[in-house]
Parts: C-alpha cells; sequence; structure tokens
C-alpha cells in the first residue's frame, strides 16, 4: 500500500486562493459572510489534496483534512499579508478612503474627532506594526476557519462507504 500524499501543494494552492481572496480590495468583503473565503480556501485545499489519492493509497481521514486546512490558513495569512502590502502600495488604501468618503457623505452625527483621527491613520500609512498585528490575527483566524473548512471539505469529499451485505442465513440443527 502506498503512502499518503503530501499536504503541502495542496495547501499551498488554497492557501494562495485564501490570501488573494482576503486581500484584494472589496473581493474581501466576501469574508464579512462568516469568513466565507477562508472557508473556502481551506474547502479548496482539500479538494486539490483529494485528487492525489489513488486507489492503492489509504483513504483519508478527519485529521488528515483538519492539517490541510489548518496549513492553508497559515499559507493564506502569509500571502493576504503580503499582498495586502503591495495592493496598498500600488493603488492606496482604497477601502479606507471609501469608508472616509461614506461617513463624510452621511447624514450620521459622527463627532469630528473620530473623522479626524480616520484621516490622520490614512495620512500615516501601514506601519510595520499594523503590519505584524495584521499577520499574527491573520495566522490565528485564517488558521481556525482554514481548519473548519477542512472539515467542511472532509465531510464532501469523504470516501463512501460501502454498505454492508447482510450476513448470510444460518442453518437451522435438524
Amino acid at each position: 500500500m502506498d503512502q499518503k500524499p503530501d499536504k503541502l501543494i495542496p495547501a499551498l494552492y488554497g492557501g494562495v486562493i485564501m490570501g488573494l481572496i482576503s486581500s484584494v480590495p472589496f473581493l474581501s468583503l466576501i469574508n464579512c459572510l462568516c469568513c466565507a473565503g477562508i472557508l473556502l480556501g481551506g474547502f479548496l485545499a482539500v479538494m486539490f489534496y483529494k485528487k492525489n489519492f489513488t486507489p492503492d493509497t489509504p483513504p483519508f481521514t478527519s485529521g488528515d483534512c483538519l492539517a490541510v486546512g489548518a496549513l492553508a490558513g497559515v499559507v493564506g495569512a502569509v500571502v493576504g499579508t503580503v499582498l495586502s502590502i503591495i495592493f496598498v502600495a500600488l493603488f492606496g488604501d482604497i477601502a479606507r478612503e471609501f469608508v472616509l468618503s461614506v461617513i463624510r457623505n452621511t447624514s450620521l452625527q459622527i463627532p469630528p474627532e473620530i473623522v479626524e483621527k480616520f484621516e490622520e491613520s490614512m495620512k500615516e500609512g501601514t506601519s510595520g506594526f499594523a503590519v505584524v498585528i495584521r499577520l499574527i490575527s491573520a495566522l490565528v483566524l485564517d488558521s481556525i476557519f482554514g481548519l473548519l473548512g477542512g472539515l467542511i471539505g472532509y465531510s464532501v469529499f469523504k470516501p463512501k462507504q460501502q454498505p454492508m451485505s447482510p450476513p448470510p442465513p444460518m442453518a437451522r440443527p435438524s
């Protein structure tokens, strides 16, 4: 019997998808729906992992899928943080600018101090400390929700159990 396939490559695929969804401006809003983009990355990592199995390999377990999903979460956190930095450097902080324009153009009575603090944070840009905090929080959240996405993937892709045949009828003693 062969050994189980490597978990790293499927986790890389799922993590890159997770990082893209989490870092592209406005596409990242998908994660407002119970971290759907992160769950999807863990789910897809399990799908890619399942494709590596042959009839000779032992079936994958829920533990395998949890590990692939969590590993995809770690990869997704790193990829998402790096891509966020790149997008902010290339295009500016589009999301903050959008929120600031919404705040300015609404009829809400927001105290001017809060609007000023928000504008100051936009002018300062992204500090190294903010990047580290984002990475740490993404590592925790992406790992947890990637793990859950892996568990969902396991429930969808798990090997189907063969129905057990009934035992042969017993002969009655005469």
